[in-house]
């Protein structure tokens, strides 16, 4: 059973970090054009659009399958105990970078929330299954990769076109190399 649940959440950490390079494709294709003050094109459109609907699909299957396989590790508590600390963490970030750093609110402030509390969900199935290294790698990598979202969240609206794009690749280049860690380093299984 454990050797499925740890599959799982590789597969699904593998989904992840594809999700995080075709997010990324796209934020390039139809960002950087704008530091110019231009837009994406033609093929490049098309290849832009193609990498953003692969992004979705490939952060469905990921975060499915990566929770699936948390999920039958942890207790029921663990899982729901997760999914309303990431709802209750989402609407206290949506008061304070609203009404401390007037940030507006955006898709990306929901996904590295989701992201985080889905990670928090893999530590503490992996630490409930034994696995205290694995648990303490992902939550260490969780914090670092939610702090530094955060981080670039608040400041994205804040800087110039070259330095706000670079601060939107910051945190899917960072997610998706943590992917790669997670579905590297997580256990055969017994």
């Amino acid at each position: 059973m454990d050797a499925i649940a740890f599959e799982q959440m590789r597969q699904g950490h593998a989904l992840m970090a594809a999700c995080c390079a075709l997010y990324l494709a796209w934020w390039v294709i139809f960002f950087w054009p704008k530091v110019s003050g231009g837009s994406a094109h033609g093929v490049l459109r098309t290849i832009g659009i193609v990498a953003i609907l692969g992004s979705v699909a490939c952060g469905v299957f990921g975060a499915t399958r990566t929770c699936g396989g948390a999920a039958s590790l942890a207790p029921t508590g663990v899982v729901v105990g997760c999914l309303v600390g990431a709802v209750v963490l989402y609407l206290a970030l949506l008061g304070i970078t609203q009404r401390m750093f007037q940030r507006q609110p955006t898709t990306e402030l929901v996904l590295f929330v989701a992201w985080l509390g889905m990670e928090v969900c893999c530590a503490l199935a992996l630490g409930g299954a034994g696995q205290t290294g694995a648990a303490a790698l992902v939550a260490v990598l969780a914090v670092v990769g939610f702090v530094v979202s955060l981080v670039c969240y608040v400041l994205y609206y804040r800087l110039e076109p070259l330095p706000s794009f670079v601060d939107g690749c910051v945190p899917l280049a960072l997610i998706g190399v943590v992917s790669v860690v997670i579905a590297c380093c997580l256990p055969a299984g017994a």
